[in-house]
């Protein structure tokens, strides 16, 4: 998950796709990968879901980043972001979005990254 504010919507898509980037780097994707993503999301375009799994995503999210934001644990975004890797969603089957980044990316993540915090 990544966040962003709604202001300066012209930059939207070009913020979205930096912090994406970023994240990806975060998460110790290997750089060759993300080059690759960077290229594939060259069109990104914002619209509705149609995938009720991320909709579910989305509303659990949603409430779940309303009670967090109450603590004084985040200073930033990207430490919400990061905390986030961690959280798991129950219309994924309880699996972390880290272990769902390294399987999209075809990541062996049984080297026990995947239980590391971001830091």
């Amino acid at each position: 998950m990544v966040l962003l504010t709604a202001r300066h919507s012209k930059t939207l898509t070009a913020r979205f796709h930096q912090s994406v980037l970023a994240l990806l780097y975060r998460l110790k994707v290997p750089l060759g990968l993300i080059e690759a993503e960077a290229s594939a999301m060259q069109d990104i375009r914002i619209g509705r879901t149609a995938s009720r799994r991320v909709v579910g995503c989305m509303v659990e999210a949603a409430k779940v980043l309303e009670f967090k934001l109450r603590s004084d644990d985040f200073q930033t975004f990207v430490d919400v972001e990061d905390e986030f890797c961690e959280y798991p969603y129950a219309t994924v089957g309880y699996r972390y979005p880290r272990e769902l980044a390294f399987d999209l990316f075809s990541l062996s993540s049984s080297s026990g990254e995947r239980n590391l915090r971001i830091n």
